[in-house]
């Protein structure tokens, strides 16, 4: 359906493309042949209806030059961008359910972990609280982008003690998490794994990952990859999350 959408808009556009050309040949064909006469006829009483002429033609042209780019800039171009938009959304999505072990409403598996500063975390110690986790690795751009809102995220809510965070290196170790953490600042807890134990319980591939999981067990929020607007979405799953586990 998104395709033949596609496809019926360009015709438009290349349409109205095509008529707006002609009406710009013809303006500029009526402008020099009005400009022609008005010089021939300066001297003559014909001279003032030359000169209407010679401006309505070359007010037509504006008028074709400024719809072409209204339809270039604000219809045809936003419109390609929610098309190319959709598309990759949709592929990203088969992806995700592709590589994807755990769905929102499932339970979450059990994992337990020690961060790199010597730390114990577990899905069971942590039951009962809202549990933010993000699979990354040092290489990663996209997770190298995220990773800086979910600084933010921890900021916000790191004070709460129904809430917890844990950022998961896959297939790190301690040593590479702990220079990336120093590289870039984090303060979250972090932790490595090496053998991807917590990781495949949840995925086959593909990272960055970031997964919530409410106070009951569930998963209530589940992405791959990043994008801008999941951090809406993101910080609205929190906010619900923590504001019903008062």
């Amino acid at each position: 359906m998104v395709l033949s959408e596609f496809a019926v808009s360009q015709d438009l556009y290349n349409s109205i493309a095509l008529f707006n050309a002609a009406l710009l040949l013809l303006g500029l064909a009526g402008a020099m042949f009005s400009f022609v006469f008005m010089i021939l006829r300066w001297k003559t009483p014909k001279r003032r209806g030359h000169v209407i002429r010679l401006l309505l033609s070359l007010g037509g042209i504006g008028f074709a030059f400024a719809f072409h780019f209204f339809m270039l800039f604000g219809v045809y171009l936003p419109a390609l961008g929610r098309e190319q938009m959709a598309l990759a959304n949709a592929a990203r999505e088969e992806r995700f359910r592709e590589s994807t072990y755990v769905f929102l409403g499932d339970v979450s598996p059990e994992f337990a972990l020690t961060d790199i500063d010597g730390e114990s975390f577990s899905m069971t110690e942590a039951k009962g609280k809202v549990v933010l986790i993000n699979f990354f690795a040092t290489w990663c751009g996209p997770c190298i982008t995220e990773l800086p809102h979910v600084e933010q995220l921890w900021k916000k809510h790191k004070a709460d003690d129904r809430f917890c965070l844990i950022v998961i290196g896959r297939e790190e170790t301690d040593e590479s998490v702990r220079a990336f953490r120093e590289e870039h600042g984090f303060t979250f807890p972090m932790a490595a794994d090496p053998q991807r134990s917590a990781y495949s319980r949840f995925a086959k591939e593909a990272i960055p990952r970031t997964i919530v999981v409410a106070p009951d067990g569930k998963v209530v929020y589940a992405k791959m990859g990043f994008t801008e607007s999941d951090l809406d979405s993101l910080e609205e799953v929190l906010d619900e999350q923590l504001s019903a586990a008062k």
